[in-house]
């Protein structure tokens, strides 16, 4: 890796989406894999460290099958991203920590490093519709300024008004600048809700 890009960790953060089987995996269309292996596909080839932060206890085979990835799982107690972020967080040394939701198969890895390893000098790089809103989950943020959040935050914030509490925050937009990484913006689908895994599903078998 070129000594002068960041060193980034990747936090997946899991939830009750997250070990949910879909089919076809890449390298093989008869054998059904979950949604953290489709992440990981991508993921992998971006980021060297890889923590899954888990309150669910992942089936064994698919323990077993990521830890070809060098993906190390993390059980925590609470499903709160936030709290689920505070006890992992003390496992990040790098300068840089990714954080990604894990309810999203269909991750590009040009999204991965465009926004990973894009972070430059800011404290943050979130991804922004252009209706206002931008994406958390799916963003990249200096581990020092997390770590403060995280360690000192008041119990009424959440993790979402993260990037609003930093003065040297950059937002990248989904529409103008990640579109053209991915132009059906397939990255920014998560799996909400039974349409949404039918959805997917679709779009793999297309």
């Amino acid at each position: 890796m070129n000594h002068n890009i960041q060193d980034v960790v990747c936090i997946v953060l899991a939830n009750e989406f997250t070990y949910l089987p879909l089919p076809d995996r890449f390298y093989s269309s008869n054998a059904e894999s979950s949604v953290l292996e489709y992440m990981l596909d991508s993921i992998w080839t971006v980021f060297d460290k890889i923590l899954v932060v888990s309150y669910i206890e992942p089936p064994l085979e698919i323990v077993e099958r990521t830890n070809s990835v060098g993906a190390r799982i993390i059980m925590v107690k609470s499903s709160s991203p936030t709290e689920a972020l505070k006890s992992s967080i003390e496992n990040v040394f790098a300068p840089i920590t990714f954080v990604i939701s894990g309810d999203r198969p269909l991750i590009k890895p040009n999204v991965l490093f465009s926004i990973g390893y894009g972070i430059k000098n800011f404290d943050c790089l979130v991804p922004k519709w252009n209706n206002g809103q931008f994406d958390v989950f799916l963003a990249a943020y200096r581990t020092d300024k997390l770590k403060d959040f995280l360690y000192s935050q008041n119990v009424s914030l959440k993790f979402e008004q993260f990037p609003n509490l930093l003065e040297n925050a950059s937002f990248i937009s989904i529409e103008d600048d990640l579109k053209s990484l991915d132009p059906e913006l397939h990255s920014f689908i998560r799996i909400e809700d039974v349409n949404d895994i039918k959805k997917i599903v679709k779009i793999i078998k297309d």
